[in-house]
């Protein structure tokens, strides 16, 4: 007979864990995970092409402030200077000798080949005639070039034109071809309204004087011959 309160120990006890079915299931799972995984990367790579390192390599390389170019800075040419050059007022092209002559007649001969003309009083010799000029001929020459002529003695009288009633801009052409030097008192706009010295006035001037011109609104009219 048995005795029921007996304590009862099992022969084997029962196994607890993982069986190696499921362990087999398991991995099996986790390898076809990875292989999808590592696919669905591959379709993302190749579907976004900016990710890819090459590309960026080239966005720099390709970049326009790279370096500049040639065209991009500014030009010069020494052309302009050449040709200036090459345009005389006078037949031969270069300056005529005024040295031994008298500065009055080498004076018109410049003014009207449209030099510019400064005159230098002072030199030793005689009186009246041109020793040197700067540039020395026979020095190419061009319209506007400005020539300094020397001259022995000191500056004699000339005739003094009287430019009252002209307009004020106008003024400088008469006195310059004298010889003299305008000296606006009250701008250029309008006419002359007075000047000093005055011929009419009795006023003498010397070459090289200046000659003070007022200007303003008021009638125009003839200077006097």
């Amino acid at each position: 007979m048995t005795d029921p309160w007996a304590t009862r120990v099992d022969a084997e006890p029962p196994r607890q864990g993982l069986s190696p079915a499921m362990i087999a299931a398991i991995a099996t799972s986790v390898a076809v995970l990875a292989i999808i995984g590592a696919t669905g990367g591959f379709l993302l790579a190749n579907a976004n092409p900016e990710a890819s390192p090459s590309t960026s390599a080239n966005a720099v390389t390709t970049s326009p402030t790279a370096s500049p170019t040639v065209d991009e800075s500014p030009s010069f040419s020494p052309s302009p200077v050449a040709s200036a050059t090459s345009t005389t007022p006078a037949a031969t092209g270069t300056l005529p000798d005024g040295t031994g002559r008298d500065f009055r007649e080498y004076f018109a001969q410049l003014r009207t080949a449209k030099l510019g003309v400064v005159l230098i009083f002072g030199e030793t010799g005689q009186d009246g005639l041109v020793t040197r000029t700067s540039p020395a001929a026979p020095a190419r020459i061009r319209p506007g070039l400005t020539i300094k002529v020397y001259i022995a003695g000191a500056p004699p009288e000339t005739a003094l034109p009287r430019v009252v009633g002209l307009p004020c801009r106008d003024a400088r052409v008469p006195l310059g071809n004298s010889g003299l030097l305008p000296t606006y008192l009250s701008g250029q706009d309008g006419v002359v309204l007075s000047q000093s010295p005055d011929p009419e006035a009795g006023g003498t001037a010397r070459w090289n004087d200046h000659v003070e011109i007022t200007c303003g609104e008021g009638a125009t009219a003839s200077p006097s011959p």
